[in-house]
């Protein structure tokens, strides 16, 4: 064989990987019409919209207007009811009047996880601003407390939260056999907000 005809069966195959993956990619449907996942689109693009201005600022201001805003009405479960709906999403149980976007996406500069805007990291940074308008911790917790609710309408303990074991269907519950909610991340953070 020559070595124009072996650079040649290369390019042939290289054009033919593309050909396939471009092929590849227009089969792929992605997720079905009217699925959860694509009716979030439209709000995972303000969400991803805000990180992008945190990222490429680094400012405290651009984070905090990413972990303080929320969309207030999100069917997830698709019945036509908001009030008082619970739903899940990322592993976070939410209530259908307030979906805040570090449960929509994952916000962080880079791969460190130091630097991603979860709730914590949210409630540390509200509390610093808060505290620098209103001078003190005490104050900054209140208003970091009032701004940050489960949602208008829901119960955080409400049982469709509940954390199922996938394998026995059992409910999980801590060591006092107390249920354990997908909630969990509001009570920890949010339902009593202690600002250092």
């Amino acid at each position: 064989m020559s070595l124009e005809m072996i650079i040649g069966l290369i390019i042939l195959l290289v054009v033919a990987a593309v050909v396939i993956k471009i092929f590849m990619d227009k089969m792929n449907l992605g997720d079905p019409p009217g699925s959860v996942a694509m009716e979030l689109d439209p709000y995972m693009i303000v969400c991803d919209k805000l990180c992008q201005d945190y990222i490429d600022s680094r400012d405290a201001s651009d984070a905090f207007e990413y972990c303080r805003h929320y969309f207030p009405e999100i069917d997830l479960n698709k019945n036509s009811n908001i009030e008082g709906d619970v739903g899940t999403i990322n592993g976070y149980g939410i209530c259908e009047d307030r979906v805040y976007c570090f449960a929509l996406t994952n916000c962080k500069i880079g791969t460190s996880r130091a630097t991603a805007l979860t709730p914590d990291k949210c409630k540390d940074i509200m509390c610093k601003i808060y505290k620098e308008q209103y001078g003190n911790n005490e104050s900054a917790a209140s208003v970091v407390q009032g701004r940050m609710p489960f949602g208008v309408s829901c119960d955080p303990n409400d049982e469709a939260l509940q954390e199922i074991d996938e394998a026995t269907g059992e409910i999980i519950t801590d060591a006092n056999d107390d249920p354990i909610y997908m909630s969990q991340w509001w009570k920890n953070t949010f339902e009593n907000v202690h600002c250092k």
